[in-house]
Formats: C-alpha cells, structure tokens, sequence
C-alpha cells in the first residue's frame, strides 16, 4: 500500500500512477482505470507542456531552433550517458519542447519523442505522443511508431481494455508494428474475452507467417487458453525484444505468474513497480528492483522499508544473524535481514552495534545510500555522548547523506573528542558546507588546503584530471612540484575536429541547448575520468557557459567522485 501512495512524488515517475492504481483492481475490471483520472493526468500534463518555455525560460534556444543535423541525425548517437547530472538535464529537455515553435517539424518531434522512448521516458514519449497531431503526420514509419509508443505505453500501466480498443483501431488503420506485436496484442485480447476459437485461429495464421516463432509468446498464449491451469509454467526464455517486453509482462501480470530480473535491466523505469507488486515474483528480485526504483526515485523510502520488512525471517535467524547473513548468498536479502534485525533490537547498544555492521557490508556491496536512508529514523534516535564518540564520524555521514546536517553538526563536534583524524572532520564539515551555497567556494577552499591528499594521487590519470579542474577553478599552487609521468601518449580518444569546432562556434554565439547536446555526444558512453585531458577542458567551459553555469557545481562533484578524491 505504501508503494501504492508514494510514488506520485518521483519527477521521473509519469506512468506511475496508473502502474499503481491497477494493482488495487479486481480480475474483471482488466485493469482499466477511470477514464477521468487518465484525462486528468493528461489535462496535467499539457499544460506543462504547453508552458515549457516557462521551463527553459534561462536558454538561449528552444529545442526545433537546433540545427537539424543535431536533431536528425546525432540524438541517435546519445545512447549513454554516465553522468547523472547531465542526464536529468537531457530528459528535461527533451520532455519540455515549446510545441508552439514555428521552427517544429514532423522529423524533429519524431526524433525526439523516439530518443525519450528509447530511454526508457516512455510516459513522457506518451505525451508527446498525445500533444501532436498524428493525423497530419504523412510519414508512414513516423505514424507507426507513435502508436507503438502509445500501445507499449498502456501495456506498461496495465489499462488492458485500451489495449484492446487501441488495437481495434490500428488494425482498422492498417497500422504495421514491429514483431508481429498488433497481432499478438489483437490474439491476447481475444484470450482475455474467453473467445479462445477465434484466439486460436488467429494464431495459427501468425505461426504461418513469423518466420522466428516467437516462444515466449507461444508458451503465455497456450498457458492462458488452458482452463483451470494447475501446470507449472515454464520460465521465459531470454528476453531480448524491448517491443515485446510489455506485452510479455502484461500476460504474466494477467496470470499471476513471476516476473524476471530481465524486465528490470530491459526498461528499469517503467516495469520496477510491476516487478515490485507480483507477489509471484521472488523476493530477492522485488527487492532488488524496489532498490532500482528508489534510487531512480521512483519510489519512496517507506516503500522499500515495507519491502524489507515484508521479507520473511524467523527467530531462529535472528538468534543467531551471523550465521543466518552467511547463509544468504543474496545482497539483497542480507539488506532486508540487517534492517530487520535492527529494529528488533531492544537496546541502544545493540541496535547501534547492528546498524555499524549493515553500513559496513552496504558500503562493501555499493548499496550505502539505501542503507543510510533506510536507517534514517533509527539513527535519529542516537544520543551523541562521549561513549559512543568513536563512532561519531560514521553517523555524521550517514546524517549527511540524508540531509540532516544538523544532527550531523553534532556528532562532528562530539568526534572533535575522540581520535577521529582532522582530515576526517574537515571532510564532514565541507561536505555540510557544500549545501550552503551554490557557487564553488567551498569546492575551491577545500581542494585549496588538501594539498597533501592530492599529492599522494599516484595515478597518471587521475593527477592529470586534478589538474584540468585546479585550473578550471584558477587554483593557485602553492609550489612547483615536478610530476612524474610515466605515459608520454595518451589511448583516451578526442572528439573529432568538426565537433570540437561545432561545440566551440556554439559557446561563443551562447546557443545553450545546441552546446548541452553537442556537448553529450562528445562524451557518449564515456565516464568522467575517461575523457582526455583536452576533452575534459572543453566540456568544463562548454557546461560552464550553460544555462549560467547551472549545472557546473554538480558535474565538478561528480568528477571528484568520480576519481575517488570524495
């Protein structure tokens, strides 16, 4: 129920909603929602779209201004993009173009919506899908894959009865899809309406015509067409076809059969929730797709923690936890058990004791920030006190890693007391100081009075990226210190000398989203520290010069982050 009321608050989470809503709906209804909510999401939704200019009311440029070449033919080379930052900024983008521009074509909004598509933004494709006129679209690839969009999209939230009306339409259109996927979708609904004479026709003409029989359709179609079904259904095979995904995870939900690991990795964004709500799921899957889904913020993190709980551990496996997490080869499961097993704990101690071992197994499995923020109001209910001082540096950061700094304000000051190392609590304090203002002063100061923590960078790399970002910030160094370098050549690639010649015309005629995207495909596919010295410098000033230097203080901490210097 929690996942059910939380998830509205996520900014990524457009098809939310009705992913949820449907779960609370008995069998008959087929999961369809109110056609009213629908229309209010959708009413929502336009006005946000026709008030994008509001949204990119800083830029130079609205998105159909850009060079066409940009649109039509390099968004296909952003397939992705490492930096986090850069990629909330790209979905921005492309969720918010002023449709009123009087330079929009059907190219440009077609490109665009199949980027967002291709993504995983399916809601916000929808949208866009919702806010064109398709009718006046003469292109007949374009036309198609719009309403593979909007049929994919309603397979996505489980409104199974416009599933079937939207396919009575295509098929009256003619409209061809990829996979056969109009004709399987025109099969399953007759399945769902009990005509299973008619179902078993159609399919035997799809067998004629699909030169790859597709199994995994064939074995959810002949699972669905035995009455009373008592039979163990077997497992999928690989699921490889995103076209497909929706319409597979649509007849397993319709059946109540488990869903898989591949559904997650296909498109995380929009199938976590399903994943999340099948109880015929395994656990271990569950949890780690609510894991995916919380850091994507789709989810809350009372929704994860009502997961966790829900995982079933006895006594015997809190008597003795040190066996029980041994016996667990699952990270996923050992999360739920320690969370478990803090809260039943009676005494401070022993609850203090519990959560130190989960953060130390979180942080060695990747998994700190859910850790942290799952043990959130745990933690708050620590005394600092001179006995636990020792362990006051740990609580600061996890305090700090959920924005609570002033409970973290306090156990820096009380780990002032114990043998907790300067360097330790002038990190802690930066990283508090870094929420104070937007500018880089403090990023400055503290890589200014670190000196002897960079100096024992010995990596040739990471030294070089140091370096790139001292002068990016007009560092001054305090002495002249001979670097030893053992590489004189460099394997990390350059952009080529058009598009280096391209992003510096764009910076000096400040054409803000053609120097964003110009600046993306440059670095497609490419981490912080794998970009070339010279490349790093040109995307620093690129970023620099955009939108006012927005996005310059987190792309700078990710790139700290990035070379372990954070």
């Amino acid at each position: 129920q929690l996942v059910l009321e939380s998830s509205s608050t996520s900014e990524n989470n457009d098809s939310n909603d009705e992913f949820i809503s449907q779960e609370t709906l008995d069998d008959d209804s087929l999961g369809v929602e109110s056609s009213s909510v629908e229309n209010e999401d959708l009413e929502s939704e336009n006005n946000a779209l026709e008030n994008s200019d509001v949204v990119n009311i800083s830029k130079s440029e609205n998105l159909f201004d850009i060079n066409e070449k940009i649109i039509n033919k390099h968004l296909a080379s952003i397939t992705d993009i490492k930096s986090r930052t850069l990629n909330r900024e790209f979905i921005n983008i492309l969720s918010n173009p002023q449709l009123n521009s009087q330079n929009i074509t059907n190219d440009k909004i077609y490109f665009i919506i199949k980027k967002l598509y291709e993504i995983g933004e399916i809601g916000k494709a929808y949208r866009l899908v919702k806010n064109i006129d398709t009718s006046s679209i003469s292109n007949k690839e374009h036309l198609s894959y719009f309403k593979l969009i909007e049929l994919n999209y309603l397979f996505s939230t489980f409104k199974l009865t416009e599933v079937c009306e939207l396919k009575t339409l295509l098929l009256d259109q003619s409209i061809m899809l990829p996979k056969y996927l109009l004709e399987k979708t025109d099969i399953f609904c007759l399945t769902l309406e009990n005509k299973f004479a008619e179902a078993k026709l159609l399919n035997s003409l799809l067998l004629e015509n699909e030169s790859d029989i597709d199994k995994n359709f064939q074995d959810l179609f002949n699972y669905m067409i035995i009455e009373n079904n008592t039979e163990a259904f077997q497992a999928l095979s690989s699921i490889n076809s995103k076209e497909l995904v929706f319409l597979y995870s649509a007849m397993l939900r319709i059946n109540e059969l488990p869903l898989y690991e591949d559904f997650i990795s296909i498109d995380p964004l929009n199938l976590t929730i399903p994943v999340i709500l099948s109880e015929s799921t395994q656990i271990n899957i569950r949890i780690k797709a609510a894991n995916k889904a919380f850091i994507d913020e789709v989810i809350s993190i009372d929704s994860l923690s009502a997961l966790y709980q829900s995982v079933d551990f006895n006594s015997k496996d809190f008597n003795k936890p040190d066996q029980t997490v041994s016996s667990l080869n699952d990270d996923e499961l050992i999360m739920a058990f320690y969370y478990q097993l803090a809260n039943i704990q009676i005494f401070p101690d022993e609850r203090l004791k519990v959560i130190l071992d989960y953060w130390k197994f979180a942080k060695n499995s990747g998994l700190e920030y859910i850790a942290y923020a799952i043990t959130k109001n745990i933690i708050e209910t620590f005394t600092p006190t001179i006995e636990n001082s020792k362990y006051g540096m740990e609580i600061a950061i996890a305090h700090i890693s959920n924005k609570n700094y002033v409970e973290a304000s306090k156990w820096i000051d009380l780990s002032e007391s114990s043998n907790t190392s300067k360097e330790q609590i002038d990190y802690a304090r930066f990283l508090i100081a870094l929420n104070d203002t937007d500018d880089l002063t403090n990023i400055i100061n503290y890589l200014s009075n670190n000196d002897q923590k960079m100096n024992s960078i010995n990596n040739q790399n990471t030294l070089e990226t140091m370096q790139i970002l001292k002068n990016f910030l007009n560092i001054q160094e305090e002495s002249n210190l001979t670097v030893s370098y053992d590489n004189i050549t460099d394997n990390r690639l350059m952009p080529s000398y058009f598009l280096i010649n391209d992003i510096k015309n764009n910076m000096k005629e400040q054409n803000d989203l053609s120097l964003f995207l110009l600046g993306l495909i440059s670095m497609n596919n490419k981490n912080w520290q794998e970009l070339h010295p010279e490349h790093l410098t040109l995307v620093l000033n690129s970023y620099n010069n955009y939108d006012q230097g927005l996005l310059i203080k987190p792309i700078i901490l990710e790139i700290l982050s990035a070379i372990e210097i954070f």
